[in-house]
């Protein structure tokens, strides 16, 4: 007789057993297996129980079934995200565990109240839980499988809540901890997920290479894995974290995979979830295209934009109705944003009467509540004033969304939910009293209300903070009052919070906190323009707002560079003693650091702010003798995006880059700013004693080079007077200074390159041979006897890393074609292809580009000392924004160099070998600094005839002066 293990029990026990055990499974199958990465929470699956083992007495089996139930019922709550509810139950369940002494199942159920915590932002309770699951798994002797697969998971939850907390260093290790114990449990699941966990620490640390390993790492598990729709999603969480990280090319590719996969299975779920993702990230890569299209003025750009977003639409508007309504809603929420942005009021009305319509069919949860709350969002700012009146929701529609949301949030009992919907309740009173010119009381109040729900969360409350200072400033003007005591205070609270959370700018989920990085620096500059307020522009400022304004200022440039570099920036790993560049400053009495600032005045000019840190002095604060407007200059601004300074600065980058320097455009532009940066200090007798300006450069200015800005009374550059130098805010500098000997690695590329076979789009097909990169290279030799060099064949990107490893180069000189893009994809050097050292001697040498990614390991190992030097000839910026030059600075943070020399656009050869020639041999001297050796070889290339500051101005050094 065939036996079957159920028919020993009664039917009713029986359909209670079939029951419990398909929950166990759907838990198994939901829980073990793999939720998409989010921001906030890589690790985002809870773990599940195995099923019991065979009971000897029903009554037991019983008993056993509650908390078994429970934990699904829990899992369904989280799913849901009904966090509040699952952490209720799943208390529950853990205590029944408890008193039946099963500490795997009890450990399970404190590791899923950790991520229901976790997503509270309850980190006690959080932490507890997670240490009392992981405490109960270590006790176990001999974990099964099924024992090592929890314990994987708790090391995942553990991992994900260091990393939230800022311990990424501690998370990284706990996730690799998780893959070993995972390997154990030979399950590749668990593997790819700690694996794809591990990228996002590596990155926030810096490690790229290290990064990009892993996510190498998950492609070969994945191919592996036979098709099914498990798979499926682990592609597609690939793609998203590919996307999360920047990498839009490779996201691209792995969801395509997971979309033709779910084709092929016909799995519709797995197939609209993936449609939803991929559309994200063509979304992603148009919203970047059309930036670039902005900066580039070209038309090419804004067709490429408009095309990649006619793809979108039609990605997102091929998710079939039966799929599941909270994709179907987002899709429509996205496809809103695009039409809404393009002017497509016709189909966006539609979409909009469409989702308003669905929206009551929402399962009660904090994606319901959020979906209302992003779509009165979308309604209150991209549709304010620029759509037309038919369009154009009322004060009453948008009201009723979010206080929807509020009730859900209430009724989830989601604080963070319900002070989303207070503070966009607030927002939308603060804009009401803008247009009607009404009172704040009601923005305060909601706002005020936010805060109290969130106030020890700064992810949350630097929001309500800065609202709550807006509308604190606007009542003071209404009742035109001065006292802007009560506005600092709410705008250094969020400054604070903001400088707490800004490492989250990686893990921030774009559907929640609506553009997060979008939002940082108008934040600095109103709180910059505050403590600097135009009716007290005397240089008698109150010192402590002056610090607080170069404090707040430094910290934008940081995060502005951390931002393009999408990562944090990288940690030195070393014992070495470091200082702020104002202390720095201070050791050699003759630097002083520069700021200039450019703030919103009116709709016709601009304010722009200068600050001056001397040394052993307090800090100066000056102004240009006249407001900076458009009449003050022949060309008036066109653009209402872009500022009046802007624009000059703009018109006066393209003058420098003439082969000739106009006397009559270039020259009044070149002594207009000089008049702005350096005049009043000078007529103040500030600089007598200065003989290096360190600038801290604002926005456009980082698009000029300040050594070829032109004193009309002495008839002198700016690189005739002082050295120059230029840094991004308070990253710190080694105290010591550079090493006086000289060991210099040099490489090159002289012939013309060819791109290799496998390299794609970089560009590099477009540049010519460098003729006189040789003779540049042969200078080095001659003035510094101590130097390696390798050119054209013999430069390989593994050459140059084995000998960086191996001996202690202090100066990396790189003449090389190359960019600094608009993003950090877009930076990269050339180099030769290994494969070209069979070439012959006069062909054309195949090239392959380095891009940052790379360079993370190219020239350093993690325990050298710093390079003092890294020189980048020959390479540009590839479309003149002043966004590029981030890529400047990113190489250096990259290779971990003190300072960078490299140019802002492609110069002549000859005098870049000229140039170098000079700067080396006054390197030679210990008593002058990089800054003082490159202002001696660019006043030499003028002394000896050119005149013209497009042969010698665009080299700058970034990074430490001495």
């Amino acid at each position: 007789m065939n036996f079957h293990p159920y028919k020993q029990f009664s039917k009713p026990l029986r359909r209670l057993l079939m029951a419990l055990t398909t929950a166990l499974l759907t838990v198994l199958l939901g829980l073990y297996g793999w939720n998409s990465v989010s921001f906030l929470t890589p690790a985002t699956a809870a773990v599940s129980t195995a099923p019991p083992s065979q009971p000897s007495e029903t009554q037991q089996l019983l008993a056993q079934s509650v908390p078994q139930q429970l934990l699904q019922q829990g899992r369904e709550h989280y799913t849901a995200q009904q966090f509040t509810e699952a952490v209720n139950t799943w208390s529950q369940a853990e205590r029944y565990f408890a008193n039946q002494n099963d500490p795997l199942n009890q450990a399970i159920a404190l590791s899923n109240l950790a991520l229901a915590h976790h997503q509270l932002n309850q980190w006690p309770e959080a932490e507890t839980a997670i240490t009392t699951s992981l405490q109960l798994l270590q006790s176990t002797p001999e974990l099964s499988f099924q024992g090592l697969r929890i314990y994987g998971q708790a090391l995942n939850t553990q991992g994900s809540l260091y990393l939230a907390q800022g311990q990424t260093k501690q998370a990284l290790k706990t996730w690799e901890q998780a893959t070993e114990i995972y390997t154990q449990a030979d399950y590749p699941e668990g593997i790819i997920k700690s694996l794809i966990n591990q990228t996002f620490a590596l990155r926030s640390l810096g490690f790229f290479l290290e990064s990009q390993n892993r996510l190498d790492q998950v492609e070969a598990l994945l191919a592996e894995q036979v098709d099914s729709p498990l798979k499926i999603a682990l592609k597609r969480s690939l793609g998203e974290t590919q996307r999360l990280i920047g990498d839009l090319k490779a996201s691209r590719k792995s969801l395509e995979a997971s979309l033709d996969l779910a084709n092929t299975l016909q799995v519709p779920t797995e197939l609209a979830k993936t449609q939803l993702s991929l559309g994200k990230t063509l979304q992603a890569s148009a919203q970047q295209q059309e930036t670039l299209a902005r900066r580039t003025k070209q038309e090419d750009d804004t067709n490429k934009a408009r095309d990649q977003y006619e793809q979108v639409l039609d990605i997102y508007q091929t998710i079939p109705s039966t799929a599941p309504l909270i994709i179907q809603l987002r899709a429509q929420l996205n496809q809103l944003d695009i039409l809404l942005h393009q002017g497509k009021w016709i189909d966006a009305q539609s979409v909009k009467s469409s989702l308003i319509a669905d929206l009551e069919k929402l399962q009660l949860g904090r994606p319901s509540a959020f979906i209302h709350m992003r779509l009165a969002r979308l309604l209150m700012d991209t549709c304010a004033t620029a759509c037309p009146a038919e369009l154009q929701s009322s004060k009453q529609e948008i009201y009723d969304l979010l206080a929807t949301a509020r009730n859900q949030a209430q009724a989830l009992n989601d604080p963070i939910a319900e002070s989303y919907s207070l503070g966009y309740l607030g927002h939308l009173y603060e804009q009401e009293g803008n247009i009607k010119k009404q009172t704040y009381g009601d923005a305060q109040r909601f706002t005020e209300a936010a805060l109290t729900l969130t106030r020890h969360q700064p992810n949350l409350a630097y929001q309500w903070e800065w609202q709550l200072g807006r509308i604190e400033q606007k009542q003071q003007q209404q009742k035109q009052q001065k006292n802007q005591g009560n506005v600092l205070k709410y705008y250094s609270d969020a400054f604070q919070h903001v400088q707490e959370v800004r490492k989250d700018l990686l893990y921030v989920e774009s559907d929640i906190q609506f553009n997060f990085r979008d939002q940082i620096e108008p934040l600095y500059r109103e709180y910059i323009s505050l403590l600097l307020p135009k009716e007290d522009s005397s240089v008698k400022s109150d010192p402590a707002q002056l610090i607080q304004a170069q404090k707040v200022i430094d910290d934008l440039r940081v995060a502005e560079l951390a931002s393009f570099l999408a990562c944090g920036l990288i940690e030195p790993d070393d014992n070495i003693q470091r200082a702020t560049i104002q202390q720095v400053a201070e050791t050699d009495k003759k630097t002083a650091i520069i700021y200039p600032i450019i703030l919103p005045d009116t709709s016709d000019t601009d304010r722009l702010e200068v600050l001056l840190q001397l040394p052993d002095q307090t800090i100066k604060r000056y102004y240009p003798s006249q407001s900076i407007s458009a009449n003050s200059s022949k060309a008036s601004s066109t653009n209402t995006n872009v500022s009046i300074t802007q624009e000059k600065l703009e018109q006066f980058r393209k003058e420098l880059e003439q082969p000739y320097f106009s006397t009559t455009r270039g020259e009044p532009l070149a002594a207009q700013i000089y008049d702005w940066l350096i005049r009043p200090a000078e007529d103040q007798g500030w600089l007598k004693s200065i003989d290096t300006l360190v600038f801290v450069l604002d926005g456009a200015f980082r698009n000029v080079p300040m050594a070829a800005l032109y004193d009309q009374q002495m008839d002198k550059f700016l690189i005739e007077k002082y050295a120059i130098s230029v840094t991004f805010g308070d990253l710190q500098l080694p105290v010591t200074s550079p090493e006086n000997s000289l060991r210099v690695l040099a490489a090159g590329l002289s012939k013309d390159p060819s791109p290799s076979s496998d390299t794609s789009e970089s560009g590099e097909d477009f540049f010519g041979p460098l003729v006189y990169v040789q003779n540049e290279i042969e200078s080095i030799n001659k003035n510094i006897k101590d130097t390696l060099s390798f050119l054209d064949q013999a430069f390989t990107p593994g050459d140059v890393q084995d000998k960086m490893s191996s001996a202690a180069y202090n100066i990396v000189h790189l003449a090389t074609h190359g960019e600094f893009g608009f993003t950090r994809d877009e930076t990269f050097l050339l180099a030769a292809d290994p494969d070209s050292s069979t070439q012959s001697a006069d062909q054309a040498i195949k090239v392959k580009p380095i891009d940052l990614n790379s360079f993370d390991t190219l020239l350093k190992t993690r325990n050298q000392t710093p390079i003092d030097l890294l020189v980048l000839s020959a390479c540009e910026t590839a479309t003149g924004d002043n966004r590029e030059v981030l890529g400047i600075a990113g190489l250096a943070v990259q290779s971990g160099a003190r300072s960078t020399l490299a140019s802002l656009w492609s110069i002549h050869d000859l005098s870049t070998s000229q140039l170098m020639d000079t700067f080396y041999s006054e390197l030679l001297n210990p008593e002058i600094s990089a800054a003082k050796a490159l202002q001696t070889a660019q006043v030499k290339l003028i002394r000896e005839g050119y005149l013209n500051p497009s042969r010698w101005a665009p080299y700058i050094l970034v990074g430490d002066w001495r």
